[in-house]
């Protein structure tokens, strides 16, 4: 997509409005089959080990390292020492270098986003057996001009290279601070129980932003401050169910062993050298690609951060909104007026809106009605940048003229999502009282919580003041465990799933003869409905009658399909395409999904 009008005096500015402005390239199109062990192309060949030596001396780290380095070679040993405490990286030694891969914007040119440095790093971590885990595993908020950081459970051994130290390594997220761009590192060091620890090697070599790729690596010096956790024991417990709960993960290599017809060449996302992960679930097994980096795969794929973008306008505003009727039908037809006052204008623009017209985003208030025009216009930087819930609600509702009846004409708008996410927490608020809130009590309490996902699921990105008001449009953190266990239950139809009003849920889904918004592409037909995307693949499988996928979407390249086989196929990439037909067609030779005409 070309962004064109835009002033570039802020860099950031420019970045961060355009960063969520979601686009949706029809799912139809074809992607060449490529190698399926995809990896990013290492820009270097560093030295593949780096030990006690070099972390306990003073030179530099002259470029990143090998991700092998962060991962345990064959029959690891235990670590001689547990690791319980805080661990501090002291920002003031901290020796750091950047290599720009991509900066669609400048961002990096200016010293002002500190772009290079960590954010201050303090966290409390405990250890059991070889996991080491951080007690918080949430992104957190910080002074950094443009960096919140969200650690990750990593790995401790003992190497008898490192004469006698246990050596950790640690993954970690640094995410655009009221953003949803995720670059993905890594951290290394030695330690003994006594708190005695070296320098400690860190680098960034992956990311899912669409315009900002950078390579980032440092060395720093670190303080280890052993000290009993009192929740230790509930934290390894807790984490250990994480793990065990996960989908089984097979390379996605072998998904011709089980299935002899498929190729998972054809699963390969377009734009593969700009993949941080794909995969394919089937009967219960994850068939999965790498997480690949820069520098060599990332050795915890598993825990890799992963932004929703736009995904969180199904799974947030779609879905907590069919929680919420469910319950109290009577949300579906409220006046937008009377949840959000802001809206209450002279002009009466908002008469005869409901929450039904946020969620379909057919309000009838648009300056444009062209694909896209209205969300990728320079206006919508006030919203994107917008830190406060005052300044955010205050533009959604000013900023488009009444241009049509509401229900009659879509135009994508994620501040209509925005306000959808107002007038839900507005109105649980009513019903529950003032402490209650829809990503912890509707989300989460209705539905995620009974799908052992992560923790990092209990995050959402919120307004940075009292209000805390939770994005409904987009800010969600995944893992890609938490996005294939939740397209999964909405696939199966499974108990927590029957909790949504039913009507909207199977609308959601495509089920059904008709559907609302559907328009004949080059490539077929496309539909949107209830926060959820759709095509029609009967075209392409060969069916005699239309077969819908439903399916989400994100900015940058990212796609979730629910295929009617229950099977699901998802790439995460910043390959700025979300075309999956190779993939649909494909699937369909595993469990052929044609309706009966």
């Amino acid at each position: 997509m070309e962004v064109s009008g835009l002033s570039l005096t802020e860099p950031a500015k420019t970045s961060l409005r355009c960063l969520i402005v979601l686009f949706l390239v029809l799912p139809l199109g074809s992607c060449n089959s490529q190698d399926s062990s995809v990896n990013r192309s290492i820009t270097s060949t560093p030295t593949p080990y780096h030990g006690s030596t070099f972390l306990f001396g003073n030179e530099p780290l002259q470029e990143p390292l090998n991700t092998l380095v962060y991962s345990p070679q064959k029959n690891p040993h235990l670590p001689a020492d547990r690791f319980e405490g805080i661990l501090s990286l002291d920002s003031q030694s901290a020796q750091s270098s950047i290599e720009v891969v991509k900066d669609t914007f400048g961002i990096s040119d200016s010293e002002r986003w500190q772009l290079s440095s960590l954010p201050a790093f303090s966290f409390e971590y405990v250890s059991d057996g070889d996991a080491i885990i951080p007690v918080l595993r949430k992104p957190q908020r910080g002074a950094h001009p443009y960096w919140e950081i969200i650690p990750g459970p990593g790995r401790i051994w003992s190497d008898p290279l490192d004469a006698g130290w246990s050596r950790a390594s640690l993954p970690f997220t640094l995410k655009e601070k009221n953003q949803n761009c995720t670059h993905n590192g890594l951290m290394t060091f030695l330690y003994k129980a006594d708190g005695s620890i070296s320098r400690v090697a860190w680098q960034v070599g992956s990311e899912t932003c669409l315009y900002l790729k950078i390579n980032l690596w440092g060395i720093t010096n670190a303080r280890f401050q052993p000290r009993p956790i009192a929740e230790a024991e509930s934290i390894m417990t807790d984490f250990h169910a994480e793990v065990e709960d996960r989908l089984e993960v097979r390379p996605i290599s072998m998904l011709s062993d089980d299935y002899p017809a498929v190729d998972p060449l054809a699963f390969v996302p377009p734009g593969e050298a700009d993949a941080t992960v794909y995969g394919f679930v089937l009967d219960g097994v994850h068939y999965r690609s790498d997480c690949p980096t820069r520098y060599g795969p990332n050795p915890f794929c598993d825990v890799v951060d992963l932004p929703s973008y736009s995904l969180a306008k199904s799974i947030f505003a779609g879905l907590g909104y069919l929680l919420l009727i469910q319950q109290w039908p009577e949300f579906a037809d409220l006046p937008v007026t009377a949840l959000i006052p802001e809206c209450l204008l002279e002009d009466d623009r908002w008469q005869g809106v409901t929450t039904r017209h946020l969620l379909n985003m057919n309000t009838g208030l648009f300056q444009s009605s062209g694909y896209q025009a209205d969300e990728d216009s320079s206006d919508m930087e006030t919203f994107f940048l917008a830190e406060s819930h005052a300044r955010k609600v205050r533009f959604s509702c000013e900023a488009w003229p009444k241009s049509a009846t509401p229900g009659s004409v879509t135009v994508y708008h994620s501040t209509d999502h925005y306000l959808l996410g107002v007038a839900m927490n507005a109105f649980l608020k009513e019903k529950l009282g003032s402490d209650a809130d829809i990503h912890r009590d509707l989300l989460i309490g209705r539905f995620l919580k009974d799908l052992d996902l992560s923790p990092v699921t209990h995050w959402s990105q919120r307004t940075y003041d009292e209000q805390d008001q939770p994005f409904v449009a987009f800010g969600l953190i995944f893992h890609s465990d938490d996005v294939v266990k939740i397209a999964t239950s909405l696939n199966s139809f499974s108990p927590p799933v029957q909790d949504f009003d039913k009507p909207g849920f199977e609308t959601a889904m495509f089920r059904g003869a008709e559907h609302d918004n559907v328009w004949k592409s080059p490539h077929g037909k496309v539909a949107y409905q209830n926060g959820f995307w759709g095509f029609d693949a009967a075209e392409f499988i060969g069916c005699e009658s239309s077969t819908w996928i439903p399916f989400m979407s994100g900015y940058g390249g990212i796609v979730v399909a629910m295929l009617p086989n229950n099977g699901v196929y998802y790439f995460f990439s910043d390959s700025n395409q979300h075309t999956f037909k190779n993939a649909a067609v494909e699937a369909n030779k595993a469990i052929n999904f044609c309706k009966e005409s």
